[in-house]
């Protein structure tokens, strides 16, 4: 047998241990998928986020086998945070396939909380003018044949009857400027330091059209709803002005609002997006990157 991940090593019994623990854990948690478990519920999803806004001693996640899992709150009575939690997802693969890091007593959970450092992010800042660089993109969607595309295939595809709701996951903040290397990269090759949110701003220029198209060829009232843990206060305030409700602040929330009445958006969702709709919801229509859906991992 070659030495690696699979090797049970009688020099080394904890690793031993633990590699017999995740294989026993790995068995179980493929029998709990193939006999119907849910790796994520609307419910679970829901409350982790809202454990996530208060200052609780502990947050609490579900395993698939019914199994509560705390983690400590490490920033409480922590006045200034540099510290802020997310919510970290496991797709099936992880949980079948690949021996994580993380302790034994998590190997059953498809979500955990886990923590994101902001001071190189906050450090960074953000750019200015933000209202006007943001309608001058969005006219100048409007105004190209990729709108009139995507607004030709709406109406085509689209059962516009049904929709209640259009839900956006990553699609990314639209002032934060660049790290400082690629500052001075893009200013020595005389790049406009505002082209680094171009792509965000056109994304949710689409957003805004598909509510639009929905609006303006249904009756339903349609809420447009967005994710994205990576937003910055100015681009909350920019997307609410716009239109949008913040939703899912911590990663989470946000999935649990999807129903059957939803148009999902998604461009770099750092989650299982496929994954989960699969296990939560059969909405109207999904509109993604690419074709991976569930086995990227083979």
């Amino acid at each position: 047998m070659s030495k690696g991940n699979n090797y049970l090593s009688a020099a080394n019994p904890e690793n031993q241990a633990r590699l017999l623990f995740w294989r026993k854990s790995s068995q179980r948690a493929a029998e709990l998928y193939d006999s119907g478990a849910k790796l994520w519920k609307k419910t679970d999803l829901r409350d982790i986020e809202n454990q996530l806004r208060t200052e609780a001693r502990q947050f609490t996640v579900q395993s698939i086998n019914g199994e509560h899992v705390s983690t400590p709150n490490i920033m409480l009575n922590t006045r200034d945070p540099i510290w802020k939690p997310y919510v970290k997802f496991r797709e099936y693969w992880r949980l079948v396939k690949t021996q994580p890091d993380d302790p034994v007593e998590t190997y059953h959970c498809s979500y955990l909380v886990d923590w994101s450092n902001q001071v190189a992010r906050n450090f960074r800042g953000t750019t200015g003018n933000l209202n006007s660089v943001f309608e001058a993109r969005r006219n100048s969607w409007k105004k190209s044949s990729s709108c009139r595309l995507l607004t030709s295939q709406l109406l085509r595809l689209l059962d516009i009857k049904k929709v209640t709701k259009v839900i956006c996951f990553g699609l990314g903040d639209m002032c934060r400027q660049p790290p400082e290397w690629l500052k001075r990269q893009m200013e020595s090759s005389g790049q406009n330091l505002e082209d680094i949110t171009a792509g965000s701003m056109v994304q949710h220029s689409i957003a805004l059209t598909i509510a639009e198209v929905c609006r303006n060829n249904g009756t339903n009232t349609i809420q447009l709803l967005t994710q994205d843990p990576d937003y910055t206060e100015e681009s909350k305030g920019l997307l609410e002005r716009n239109g949008f409700t913040i939703v899912g602040q911590f990663g989470a929330g946000g999935f649990a609002e999807i129903d059957e009445g939803s148009v999902v958006f998604s461009v770099s969702v750092e989650a299982p997006l496929k994954q989960i709709i699969a296990d939560i919801a059969r909405p109207t229509m999904i509109i993604s990157t690419g074709f991976g859906i569930f086995n990227d991992h083979e």
